[in-house]
């Protein structure tokens, strides 16, 4: 294998769409099964949330599916990484690949299938988790419905991080997800966040409201995280066997104290996704494999830093492509 480390990464909230991992489910049983034991967990049709189109309802009203409620999309992003990689581990198996990642990492909720794959937990109790961390962000956001998110973007040169924050600052509001060097999300009152856009494009900036169902990693979604502390606080979580880079602290964890603390702490505090994957490079990283739908992180990471290779897997094309690369 011609690659020193590997890191496996995972997708959150945001890499959602209809169709995700369809392939995958109609080619392998491994796949169907994990999909019938989220059934038992959550009590409706995972695959058919997944997998079913819009359609017309009648007098030309048409049903969009539930796919991008908060409620259905943690647990659905979070079941199909897991299946991914199932099939990625599988295959690799078959065509005698020595798929042995040093790092495991996931971006916000995705931090939750890094610490499955790593051993820390089962399926379905981290499925179990992420169905009341979805449940919790929910009902917050809809308690703050003036607050949400917006996206900063400047795609000719690199954001200036502590110019942001001072302007966080200045407007009341906060950095939600440091996500690369030409993209940070800041959330908090939509009235104020619309009044910094203005003083953004007057700096060259560019600003996008985004789509969501409240302003996620805030600290107004603090009562969410202390709900969830109290589950935390009753799992079982083991020894993780493979380390995997915590989003908030970008700390290397694998013991059941700091996984606790730091999935409370990233439910409304800032995911440095730019910091964890900079961290990983400087430890001899060479290679992401993003495991999960769309190729969001990949993207990130080659805006972080082109010099590093960045493969993924969502659908056979993209395996087959990661496996060979993997057995050269």
């Amino acid at each position: 294998m011609k690659y020193k480390k590997i890191t496996l990464v995972f997708p959150g909230q945001g890499s959602q769409y209809v169709g995700m991992g369809k392939e995958f489910y109609d080619k392998f049983k491994i796949v169907r099964d994990i999909y019938d034991q989220a059934n038992q967990v959550l009590g409706y049709d995972l695959a058919d949330q997944c997998f079913r189109k819009p359609g017309r309802l009648g007098k030309g009203i048409i049903h969009r599916g539930d796919l991008n409620k908060t409620i259905y999309t943690q647990p659905a992003v979070f079941t199909t990484g897991y299946a991914c990689y199932k099939v990625l581990e599988e295959t690799c198996r078959e065509c005698d690949v020595d798929l042995n990642p040093s790092l495991l990492a996931g971006h916000s909720l995705g931090e939750y299938t890094a610490l499955l794959v790593s051993g820390a937990m089962d399926f379905k109790a981290t499925l179990s988790l992420v169905h009341k961390r979805a449940t919790f962000m929910t009902a917050v956001g809809k308690g703050y419905p003036g607050a949400g998110l917006t996206a900063i973007l400047d795609r000719e040169k690199e954001l200036d991080y502590d110019r942001i924050c001072v302007l966080c600052k200045d407007f009341g509001v906060y950095i939600t997800l440091n996500n690369t060097k030409k993209q940070i999300v800041v959330g908090g009152s939509k009235r104020r966040l619309g009044e910094l856009s203005k003083v953004l494009k007057d700096e060259g900036m560019h600003s996008t409201a985004l789509r969501v169902e409240g302003p996620f990693h805030t600290p107004i979604m603090k009562p969410a995280a202390d709900k969830l502390k109290r589950e935390l606080d009753r799992c079982d979580f083991c020894i993780a066997s493979k380390p995997v880079m915590a989003n908030v602290s970008i700390d290397a964890i694998v013991d059941p104290n700091h996984i606790r603390k730091e999935l409370y702490a990233q439910i409304f505090q800032v995911v440095n996704w730019r910091g964890s994957i900079e961290k990983a490079v400087r430890n001899g990283v060479d290679l992401f494999i993003e495991v999960g739908p769309k190729k969001v992180l990949s993207n990130m990471i080659k805006d972080i830093d082109p010099s590093v290779r960045a493969l993924n897997v969502e659908d056979m094309e993209s395996l087959e492509t990661t496996v060979k690369e993997l057995s050269l």
